[in-house]
């Protein structure tokens, strides 16, 4: 009688063809990436109108806008846990429906303060999208193929920009502010029951916390049909142990700590300035003087920019990892200067809008393309989600000073200055994390340990 046969999930998965099964899970990543940036950008397109209508200053729509991410930092965390405890396609059902009804029920607000705390609940939703799913990829995409599955994902984000763009541009000036936050909820909501019925579990996470799973074989089987895999096939995940209790000490282990430390600094640099600017980009337009449909329009073709942008790098990150991103983050640096720029036309300040925005979102989704590949399984949904709770500190931070700035009529090409300044640091942490990734988490490096694993194991 022939002795069980052993699989190690993480060869399995990352060794197989591509087949139905990756298509799945990237298309419906894509879509839940859509509806998040869409659901995001409700309250940056819906500023300006809120503003007006409840006859406030720009520091308290600052305060909705901080709120907002305070509440993503928070959810980042939980359903960090969530997901690596729970499963990722419960952490990202959850998150669906904790960002849908908040959203639904700010319609209903009839004071700035029901915005903000609503809006906070909101985030909590909304901050469990990005680990999980991200999470998610980085355990079901082929070895090859694992930070390209990550950005053609993320493109669904500055899609969903794109989407609530062209929703303020025909509904707001008819329906009022209201109407984005209503679409936002309704696409929330649907997105959780196509997930119910559709989203597949990530196997890397079911042979580490279900390893008996019938389901585990069932899928096992369907994404490699050359092997065979049967009810005595037991999968395991290489030095995996599950961890127990708080995951914070694992992160700065070793020689983890250099990884985590870049990535923090990377992330709350960026949030810095991406974040806070694409907050207030449509407040930021009509103080430079477009109209309120020119700025909407402006907004949604901003995220369609950070999907060329992000196509152009795509491969490039696959094999230099965040190096790619030390280019764009220097091109948004200029680009975001240009904005300010003193007397210039209407169609230049649009076009370097646009170019900013694109080129700091391509620079965003390559780090979260990539930051997934810094950890492993067991870690990985809260690794995730802690540096991006670090581009949530700062994404509290940012938007409430500006919306000071704005209030205090500090001139335009002063507060963008200070805006662009955090990307030089991003800039250096992607050199740092670039150099780290070539050494150690591309696909050559990691061929090259096994091949001297195997050496030694022979000798």
């Amino acid at each position: 009688m022939s002795a069980p046969q052993a699989i190690e999930i993480s060869e399995f998965v990352g060794n197989a063809k591509l087949g139905r099964q990756h298509i799945a899970i990237l298309l419906l990543s894509a879509l839940t990436l859509f509806i998040d940036g869409f659901d995001l950008g409700t309250v940056n397109v819906a500023a300006p109108a809120i503003i007006r209508s409840f006859h406030i200053e720009k520091s308290a729509m600052g305060h909705v806008i901080g709120a907002g991410f305070f509440g993503i930092l928070v959810g980042c965390w939980v359903f960090g846990y969530v997901g690596d405890r729970w499963g990722r396609k419960a952490g990202s059902i959850w998150s669906c429906i904790c960002y849908a009804i908040p959203a639904l029920l700010i319609t209903q607000a009839s004071t700035i303060n029901e915005v903000m705390y609503l809006r906070f609940l909101a985030g909590i939703g909304l901050g469990g999208v990005m680990p999980t799913t991200l999470a998610l990829l980085a355990e079901s995409a082929p070895k090859r193929y694992r930070a390209t599955f990550a950005m053609i994902a993320l493109f669904g984000f500055p899609t969903g920009t794109w989407g609530i763009g062209q929703v303020a541009a025909f509904f707001i000036p008819t329906y009022g502010w209201q109407a984005v936050f209503f679409a936002g909820a309704i696409a929330g909501g649907c997105l959780a029951v196509v997930q119910i019925f559709m989203l597949p579990e990530s196997l890397q996470w079911l042979a580490l916390n279900k390893p008996e799973s019938p389901v585990l074989r069932r899928r096992a089987q369907s994404l490699s049909p050359e092997r065979n895999v049967g009810p005595e096939t037991r999968f395991y995940a290489q030095q995996q142990e599950k961890v127990k209790g708080l995951v914070l000490p694992e992160l700065f282990k070793g020689k983890q700590w250099i990884a985590t430390t870049l990535l923090w600094t990377a992330y709350f640099a960026e949030g810095l300035t991406y974040i806070t600017f694409a907050s207030w980009l449509a407040v930021v337009l009509e103080t430079a003087g477009l109209t309120p449909t020119q700025a909407s329009f402006t907004f949604s073709y901003a995220g369609i920019a950070g999907i060329v942008v992000a196509i152009f790098i795509m491969r490039p990150l696959d094999k230099i990892g965040p190096m790619a991103n030390v280019i764009t983050a220097i091109i948004a640096i200029v680009a975001l200067v240009t904005v300010g720029t003193p007397g210039i036309p209407v169609w230049l300040i649009m076009a370097s809008a646009i170019a900013a925005h694109g080129f700091c979102s391509a620079t965003h989704s390559s780090l979260n393309g990539t930051v997934g590949l810094f950890y492993p399984t067991r870690m990985r949904s809260n690794g995730v989600g802690w540096a991006s709770g670090m581009g949530r500190i700062a994404s509290i931070i940012g938007p409430i000073i500006v919306g000071y700035l704005l209030s205090a009529k500090l001139p335009l090409n002063e507060l963008l200055y200070i805006l662009a300044a955090p990307y030089a640091v991003v800039v250096l942490a992607c050199i740092g994390l670039g150099r780290l990734y070539q050494r150690s988490y591309s696909n050559a490096s990691i061929e090259a340990r096994a091949k001297l694993e195997t050496v030694t194991a022979a000798e």
